[in-house]
């Protein structure tokens, strides 16, 4: 019994450790922005359950092909969101694949591409040198707070994610 107390400390201070080596102590930034050039994604559709097992394997598909290089060098991985699954009662709507820059190079079997148009008003989340597993837990709450500050209104349910090579992670919020 007496050495539970330390060793309790040992593992909250490894996996403390291991949340900082991941990134998980860094905030982001947050700015309300229109872009100025349009987003292309190439990647598949998916709707259905969050748990669902094809969602998992469309974001391993869309990660091997970010590594072979098959679509270009340094894309991000990108995903779009069309509504809000804890809204939705755990269902979703998405756009799951890379952002890459331009249509010369021929898709894997079953992806297609999908454009957001330039001009749209958007709050951006952005944090560097943060695993994409954490990414999405910090950039959301952060999003949605400054939305919720500027007293703006969220247009439709638009989010695009997207988790770059250069470690460098964003979130698209769609406001009005």
């Amino acid at each position: 019994m007496r050495y539970l107390f330390p060793i309790v400390l040992v593992v909250t201070a490894v996996a403390l450790s291991f949340y900082a080596y991941l990134g998980g102590l860094r905030t982001p930034t947050v700015a309300l922005e229109t872009t100025t050039a349009p987003t292309l994604l190439a990647g598949q559709v998916y709707a259905g359950k969050v748990q669902g097992q094809r969602f998992g394997e469309l974001f391993r598909e869309a990660k091997t092909t970010q590594e072979n290089g098959r679509l270009g060098t340094g894309v991000a991985l990108a995903n779009i969101y069309y509504n809000n699954p804890e809204t939705a009662h755990d269902t979703i709507q998405a756009f799951i694949g890379l952002a890459v820059a331009d249509t010369a190079r021929p898709l894997p079997a079953g992806w297609r591409y999908r454009m957001v148009p330039a001009g749209q008003r958007i709050m951006r989340a952005q944090i560097k040198g943060v695993s994409f597993l954490l990414a999405p837990d910090k950039l959301y709450p952060a999003a949605t707070e400054a939305i919720k500050a500027q007293k703006l209104t969220q247009r439709g349910n638009f989010y695009l994610e997207r988790f770059g090579a250069d470690e460098i992670s964003e979130m698209w919020i769609g406001v009005k």
